[in-house]
């Protein structure tokens, strides 16, 4: 008989791998847009229109997923979870046609929306409080290296593989969920879920709002970076991948800036500087630069968002333990369908240029100085 500790570690090992499966394209699929367009006769942006089909569903979805576990055992939602993402993602990779990619898109978005709110549902459930912090950093560092093994991937392979291998995963670690039934998987959650609690405290409100804006911002400039690559710049596939390495790299010393600024200087601070990057990068890409000058670019950009979303990922932690699964469910959901629709939007200005597109949403970024400001001096 197995005791719970171990019980437990197996358990995180297993949100994990979804952590691995739903992160390892998620960035690579930028990068291979204008060869999926070759292959699939149209054009890149007609083909960008996935990256819509995975994220504002993904977002709706989110929601969707802390109700139900208060009625349905958490290893029944996580394995419906794994099984529709590994069937979406195999629709995706054997796709002919638009249609069927983002049909496999969307059905995707769905099933990943639930992996994180969920995970960070069960650390909250199984551990103690003193732990929580490690295994939710454990947990999203597995993403990274994921990520960073996709975009890899993606400059040496054909793009069906970012597909095909996720929907490995997904198969397997849903095999390995209904095949070993914990206990502690077996449960529900015990706790009310009630979205209109959090709206009507003021404080969160407005933090979410923020969250709402700069994720449809961000999104609405990094999601292109692929096809500003190789339009603009002319650059090939393998040389797109190796600069997403570079910002993957740059993010990661992010995360780590700002988990060192908000603990010391505190999460103003952190935001402050994450967006003053964040900003500044965009509007720096109104121009054209050298290779090593556009990689510092890249890199400050990509810095930025972490730095600031470590920020503010600290100031969600610090509001009160009963709102903790509704806030990491709102968190994915406003973060995903935000980001979608700023790409969506902003695929109407990059017709007409790339540039000045870039340059008007770092401008809009440093405007998010003054709400910001309404926020830091709430959490004071």
């Amino acid at each position: 008989m197995m005791d719970e500790r171990t019980e437990n570690r197996i358990i995180f090992l297993l949100l994990c791998a979804g952590s691995v499966i739903i992160a390892f394209n998620l960035a690579a699929l930028t990068i291979v847009i204008p060869s999926m367009s070759g292959e699939l006769r149209s054009t890149d942006i007609a083909v960008a229109r996935m990256i819509n089909f995975y994220m504002i569903p993904y977002g709706l979805g989110a929601l969707i997923y802390a109700p139900l576990t208060t009625k349905v055992s958490y290893r029944k939602v996580l394995g419906f979870c794994y099984l529709i993402f590994g069937i979406s993602c195999l629709v995706c990779a054997v796709s002919r046609t638009l249609f069927g990619l983002f049909a496999g898109s969307m059905g995707a978005g769905i099933a990943a929306a639930g992996i994180t709110p969920l995970a960070l549902m069960l650390i909250g459930d199984l551990y103690e409080k003193n732990q929580r912090g490690r295994l939710v950093g454990l947990f999203f560092g597995a993403s990274f290296f994921s990520s960073l093994a996709g975009i890899v991937l993606a400059g040496i392979a054909s793009w069906r593989w970012l597909f095909i291998v996720p929907a490995i995963m997904a198969a397997l670690t849903a095999g390995w969920l209904w095949a070993f039934r914990w206990p502690l998987l077996g449960r529900t959650h015990q706790a009310r879920v009630d979205y209109t609690l959090i709206f009507r405290e003021t404080r969160i409100r407005e933090t979410f709002i923020f969250i709402l804006t700069i994720s449809l911002l961000y999104h609405a400039a990094q999601k292109w970076f692929g096809v500003y690559l190789a339009r603009d710049y002319g650059l090939d596939k393998l040389t797109v991948s190796f600069l997403f390495i570079m910002m993957s790299m740059a993010s990661l010393a992010g995360q780590l800036i700002g988990g060192k600024v908000s603990d010391q200087q505190g999460r103003g601070s952190s935001c402050f500087v994450g967006l003053l990057a964040l900003g500044s990068g965009a509007m720096l890409l109104v121009w054209k630069y050298p290779f090593w000058g556009l990689a510092g670019v890249l890199c400050l950009f990509s810095m930025g968002w972490t730095i600031g979303h470590n920020g503010i990922s600290t100031i969600l932690t610090d509001y009160p333990d009963e709102h903790r699964p509704m806030i990491a469910s709102l968190n994915s959901a406003l973060r995903f369908a935000s980001g979608g629709i700023g790409f969506l939007i902003s695929s109407y200005f990059v017709r007409y240029g790339f540039g000045l597109t870039f340059f008007g949403i770092g401008v809009l970024l440093l405007a998010l100085f003054w709400p910001l400001r309404r926020i830091i001096k709430g959490e004071a």
